[in-house]
């Protein structure tokens, strides 16, 4: 429709200048039209007229700000212990069942700042980091008088034992898309930070028999009240993936002696 309007505009605007004819000049994806006014054209002046590059390319009007709600991660929790850990019968307390050891992360709001031609932006939101840690051995967190402990208990009949908790987050990160204009075939990486404020934790126990007397006790078990760490994200199109890497401990270490480090990892469901 574009080349349409602009072809009946050069003629409306040649018809105008009478019997004198016009030397109209390519000029790559453009034109060059000679003029001295509206009643004769001489040889030498120049009036430029563009014509659009492409008329099917998307539009480059993007706006700076771009704002996405509730975004959706999911992956796995790995621990990593500073040392072997060892409890009763040479028992590693921190063994983990990993396909049961998840990471969900819902961020309700992110958005996206233009920096450099919607190719590099600045990243930032706010979300929400549940993590499940399942325990390969029949293990028993207690808190007692502040002192946190794992207590190995295999003749309890303890089927499954986890610790959840969840965490407010805030990320920022820059980001790089090859492909603005067009997400489905864009190449992205990203790289940056994030902050860590725990709302909530709770450890619960199921036994063998499947009674309804499940224990669940909602503890701070001395986790860390606040965390920062490195955060990574790598995709093309649809298909993106995650990792956050912990710099701070998972458990306070000013009230416990375990020193643990984490890493999640997964896929990005709904991406930004």
């Amino acid at each position: 429709m574009k080349a349409i309007v602009t072809t009946l505009s050069i003629l409306f605007y040649f018809g105008s200048l009478g019997t004198t004819q016009p030397q109209m000049e390519h000029r790559g994806f453009g034109y060059e039209i000679v003029s001295t006014s509206h009643d004769t054209i001489n040889s030498g002046d120049t009036v430029a007229f563009s014509v659009p590059k492409n008329p099917l390319q998307p539009s480059d009007n993007k706006n700076n700000v771009k704002t996405r709600f509730f975004t959706f991660e999911m992956g796995m929790d790995v621990w990593i212990p500073a040392e072997n850990y060892r409890i009763e019968g040479n028992i590693d307390p921190f063994e983990q069942r990993l396909a049961n050891s998840t990471n969900v992360n819902i961020y309700i709001m992110r958005q996206r700042f233009n920096l450099i031609r919607h190719k590099l932006n600045l990243e930032y939101g706010v979300g929400l980091n549940f993590h499940k840690i399942m325990f390969d051995n029949p293990i028993v967190m207690r808190r007692d008088q502040g002192e946190l402990s794992f207590d190995y208990e295999p003749e309890a009949g303890i089927r499954k034992s986890r610790l959840s908790s969840t965490y407010l987050t805030i990320p920022l990160m820059l980001n790089f898309e090859s492909n603005p204009n067009q997400s489905k075939k864009s190449f992205r990486i990203a790289g940056g930070v994030y902050g860590n404020t725990r709302l909530g934790s709770n450890f619960k126990q199921k036994f063998n028999n499947k009674r309804s007397d499940n224990i669940k006790e909602s503890d701070n078990f001395n986790l860390s009240p606040f965390r920062w760490g490195l955060a990574g994200q790598i995709g093309y199109g649809p298909v993106n993936f995650y990792v956050n890497y912990s710099m701070t401990e998972v458990f306070d270490t000013s009230k416990t002696d375990y020193d643990i480090g984490m890493v999640s990892a997964g896929l990005i469901i709904i991406p930004f």
